[in-house]
């Protein structure tokens, strides 16, 4: 008798346990622990995928956050931008803005 069936064989109790392990050739072990073994690095497998959609739905709300701050940030530059705007900062500095339209420098050549 194998090994296996050895390890079985003394683990069964009732008389149809006998019978089913006596039944149970080398082949049909090794093809369960085949069967096994995969079906475990296909739960592994899952587990570790779960991990990594968790990882980026965390990463597109972080990049989401990230792309408000900086439409913020460009919105308020834009803002401060506008000639009203830089007028009212310039006239804290004592400047103000010129009633002459500027003129057109043309250079003949």
């Amino acid at each position: 008798m194998s090994f296996i069936k050895k390890i079985l064989h003394n683990y069964s109790i009732s008389s149809y346990g006998k019978n089913l392990i006596d039944s149970i050739s080398n082949n049909y072990v090794f093809k369960i622990f085949y069967v096994l073994f995969f079906i475990l690095i296909y739960i592994g497998n899952q587990h570790f995928v779960e991990k990594k959609i968790r990882e980026i739905n965390k990463m597109e709300k972080e990049v989401e956050e990230l792309r408000t701050y900086f439409i913020t940030i460009k919105n308020n530059y834009m803002f401060s931008k506008k000639e009203s705007e830089v007028l009212k900062r310039v006239k804290k500095l004592g400047l103000e803005s010129s009633k002459v339209p500027p003129e057109k420098i043309i250079l003949n050549k």
